[in-house]
C-alpha cells in the first residue's frame, strides 16, 4: 500500500488498477466460478485492460428477471491489429472464431481492429487461446493503456505506405503493458521463478488515467483522421523518402451532453521528429500523460485536457 497516494481524491477506478498486482486482480477466481456468468465488479475493470468488455442481453433483461435469473452477460472481445493489417489466413480463422464462440458475427472497428460479440464466460479462454494460434491478441485493445495503432489501410500502395504500417506495429508493440498476467491468465504459460515480480517501467502500477490512441498518417490521405487522436504521426516525404514526421498531439472528439468542461478538440502540431525518433517521441508523450493526467474525474482525464489545463508549452516543455 502506498500512504503517499490519498484514494479519497482519486477514481474509483485508481484503486482497482492499482490493487490489480499488475492487470490480474481475482481474474482467475472470476472465470472459475461456475455460479454466475459475469465477472466480479473489479474484475470486470480490469478485463478491459485483456481486450474485453462484459456486457448483458438487454431485450432479454425483463424476462429473465421475471424467471429470477441473472442477466444474460456475454463479452465483446477486441483484437489488437496495428494499422489493421491481418493476412487471409488470418481472417478466416477470425471469422471461424466468430462462428465458434461468438453470435456469428465479426465487426471491423473504426480503430482498424476486429470485435467479437456474444462470447459467453465459459469461452472467453478458448476464445482467446484460439487467436493467439492466429498470431493475434487483445491486450491493449481496450483499457487505459495505449490502444491499436492506425495507419493507412493499404501497405501495398507503395513502399512508402508499408514502412508507415512498420511504424503503427513497432509502436504498439513498444507501447504494450510489460507484465505476464495476460500470458499467465489466457495462455497457460508457466513462470519462472519470482517473474511474478512485475514492473511497469512506461505505465507504473496505475497506468494511464484514460486510453490513449495514436495514429500514423501521409499526407495528403487522413484516413485515420490524424487530428482526432491523443498523438499523431504526420509523414513528411522527400525524394520518395519519409525524412520525418510532424508531431500532433492533444486530438479526440469525445464529449458529454450537457457536460461543457468535457468537449471535442482538435490536436496541434508541436514539433519534428525523425523516424528513429518516433518511438522515443511517443514514449515521452504517454509519460507526461501519465504523470500529469486528471486521476480524479475520468470525464476529464484524456490528454487534451492535460494539454488545456496546463497550456500547450508547458506540454512541449515537459516533453522535451
Amino acid at each position: 500500500m502506498n500512504d503517499t497516494i490519498n484514494w479519497d481524491k482519486l477514481s474509483e477506478l485508481e484503486r482497482i488498477k492499482y490493487d490489480s498486482h499488475y492487470l490480474r486482480g481475482t481474474l482467475v477466481e472470476s472465470l472459475a466460478d461456475p455460479i454466475t456468468g459475469s465477472l466480479s465488479f473489479a474484475d470486470t475493470q480490469i478485463s478491459k485492460f485483456h481486450g474485453m468488455y462484459q456486457q448483458t442481453d438487454r431485450d432479454l433483461d425483463k424476462e429473465r428477471k421475471h424467471q429470477k435469473l441473472e442477466p444474460a452477460y456475454s463479452f465483446l472481445i477486441r483484437v489488437r491489429i496495428p494499422g489493421g493489417v491481418v493476412n487471409a489466413t488470418q481472417w478466416l480463422q477470425m471469422d471461424a472464431i466468430s462462428e465458434q464462440y461468438a453470435n456469428h458475427t465479426l465487426k471491423l472497428t473504426t480503430r482498424q481492429a476486429f470485435q467479437l460479440h456474444g462470447v459467453i464466460k465459459t469461452n472467453l479462454k478458448k476464445t482467446i487461446q484460439q487467436i493467439n494460434l492466429g498470431l493475434m491478441d487483445t491486450i491493449a485493445a481496450c483499457g487505459d493503456v495505449n490502444r491499436n495503432v492506425m495507419s493507412h489501410p493499404n501497405p501495398a500502395e507503395s513502399p512508402l505506405h508499408a514502412e508507415m504500417v512498420e511504424t503503427a506495429r513497432l509502436l504498439s508493440t513498444h507501447l504494450l503493458p510489460s507484465t505476464t498476467a495476460y500470458h499467465e491468465i489466457w495462455l497457460d504459460q508457466t513462470l519462472i521463478a519470482d517473474s511474478k515480480k512485475d514492473v511497469e517501467p512506461l505505465y507504473g502500477d496505475r497506468y494511464l488515467p484514460r486510453k490513449f490512441k495514436i495514429a500514423v498518417v501521409i499526407p495528403p490521405y487522413n484516413d485515420c483522421d490524424v487530428f482526432s487522436q491523443d498523438l499523431g504521426f504526420i509523414a513528411i516525404v522527400e525524394n520518395n523518402r519519409i525524412i520525418g514526421y510532424n508531431v500532433a498531439v492533444g486530438g479526440g472528439m469525445g464529449s458529454t451532453f450537457g457536460l461543457p468542461e468535457a468537449y471535442p478538440r482538435l490536436g496541434e502540431v508541436i514539433g519534428f521528429c525523425l523516424p528513429e525518433q518516433v518511438i522515443d517521441v511517443a514514449e515521452k508523450i504517454l509519460m507526461v500523460q501519465r504523470d500529469n493526467g486528471n486521476r480524479q474525474d475520468r470525464k476529464r482525464s484524456r490528454m487534451k485536457y492535460t494539454i488545456d489545463d496546463h497550456g500547450i508549452e508547458w506540454f512541449k516543455n515537459e516533453v522535451e
